[in-house]
């Protein structure tokens, strides 16, 4: 049973890596590597560090927990449904690090009372902290600002990634994050009002130490 307080986020983390590689490697297998509409999510080649290392990496770092973790799947899963007609958007290895990355930055300001700025999120990201701002502002267009999900939504969520295991795609690509979760619940999202606090950016006494090097393969050019 999920529970989006007790829940262990490494638990939660694992079987979103799970679900993000699955729903990956059949995109990619679907429609190969997109060279004709470049993103500036894709990377120049796939990063040599795991999805899965590359989120525990992430919580380690920033503090997240279960309502920020399963907001991201949300709003990556809100880019597949509104950019259906770009399949440069669809998650693949060549860019789930950076639509990852940018999703956690949108979720933690928008649902945690305690978030960073925008230079630890790109070193703990592994990429250059102008990159980030463009991506943060890209993504925010991408989901047409429509970041509220309702808190039992999010708790659906959570029960339906821990309950049920990454089942075969059947649907056409390219694959949404959440398509077998909305074929098992159908429930019309009901957002809330969650209102940011002024950020604050606790960039000392960090309770892991100081933050290991990491940098992402630069991206394409676009």
């Amino acid at each position: 049973m999920f529970d989006i307080t007790h829940t262990p986020v490494a638990t939660t983390i694992a079987r979103m890596a799970e679900l993000i590689d699955a729903v990956a490697a059949a995109n990619h297998q679907s429609l190969g590597s997109i060279t004709d509409d470049i993103t500036p999510f894709h990377s120049r080649a796939v990063p040599g560090i795991s999805i899965r290392d590359y989120l525990e990496r992430v919580a380690k770092f920033v503090f997240l927990e279960n309502d920020t973790l399963l907001a991201v799947l949300v709003y990556l899963d809100r880019i597949a449904g509104a950019q259906r007609h770009r399949p440069a958007l669809a998650l693949s290895p060549f860019n789930i690090h950076r639509l990852a990355i940018t999703a956690i930055v949108v979720a933690h300001k928008f649902t945690s009372d305690i978030f960073f700025n925008n230079a630890r999120y790109s070193k703990v990201g592994g990429i250059p902290l102008a990159e980030m701002n463009q991506l943060e502002l890209e993504m925010l267009f991408l989901v047409k600002f429509d970041l509220m999900v309702d808190a039992a939504e999010l708790q659906r969520v959570g029960e339906w990634l821990l309950a049920h295991p990454v089942a075969p795609l059947r649907h056409q690509p390219p694959y949404g994050l959440l398509a077998q979760y909305y074929e098992r619940q159908m429930p019309a999202l009901q957002p809330h009002q969650l209102i940011p606090t002024p950020q604050l950016d606790p960039m000392t006494g960090c309770a892991h130490g100081a933050v290991p090097p990491l940098e992402l393969a630069p991206c394409l050019p676009y």
